[in-house]
């Protein structure tokens, strides 16, 4: 996919414009606007648009504008422009929090896409799933002991990533027929995952 174009946005110290997303001027480095318009999260955090990330690029381009973004950097700022970073800062938060996560990537990924996934007549009736989410739903409740819990997060995240990877290969092919039962599973399998992270000792 294409990155999303926007509005020219234009820098209200040196009048400067850009096609680009930004949060600084790139020709004198003011702060810009809170103007978002179409920007994508992938354009926020500066990434090439698609599904399959390395979360390694992903955690390095948030903290670099995490930093640039700090309260501290801009102490001195006036009020419009600090007004302007603390909404850049929850838009860069909002950002990082759908693209680290498979299945909210997904189902963004699947939005910017103008496909909607998950609506009650497309849910998925596969009754092998149903029986794996009961059965280990069963074992995180029957588990006494932190190393149990951790064991069932090792398969469960091996599941996660196989699952995702199948996700990528599909989207690649703009498959969204046969992509929406996989974000499903991938949504029951991260719900497991939150509740083994939940667990403590009764």
């Amino acid at each position: 996919m294409a990155a999303a174009a926007v509005q020219p946005h234009v820098c209200q110290n040196c009048n400067a414009s850009s096609e680009t997303f930004a949060f600084f001027c790139r020709s004198c480095g003011a702060v810009m606007d809170a103007d978002y318009g179409i920007a994508t999260h992938f354009d926020v955090l500066g990434l090439e648009p698609r599904y399959a990330l390395d979360l390694d690029g992903v955690d390095k381009a948030y903290k670099d504008l995490q930093k640039q973004l700090h309260p501290d950097r801009h102490a001195q700022a006036g009020e419009r422009d600090k007004a302007a970073v603390e909404a850049h800062a929850a838009r860069l938060n909002e950002a990082v929090a759908t693209l680290r996560s498979p299945l909210r990537r997904a189902g963004y990924w699947m939005e910017l896409h103008g496909v909607r996934i998950l609506e009650d007549d497309q849910r998925m009736q596969d009754a092998e799933m149903m029986m794996e989410v009961m059965e280990v739903s069963e074992q995180i409740e029957d588990a006494s002991t932190q190393v149990e819990i951790d064991e069932l997060v090792r398969h469960n995240n091996e599941k996660i990533a196989g699952v995702e990877a199948s996700v990528a290969e599909l989207f690649s092919r703009e498959d969204w027929a046969a992509a929406r039962p996989l974000v499903e599973k991938l949504q029951m399998l991260t719900r497991l995952g939150e509740r083994m992270n939940e667990w403590t000792p009764s």
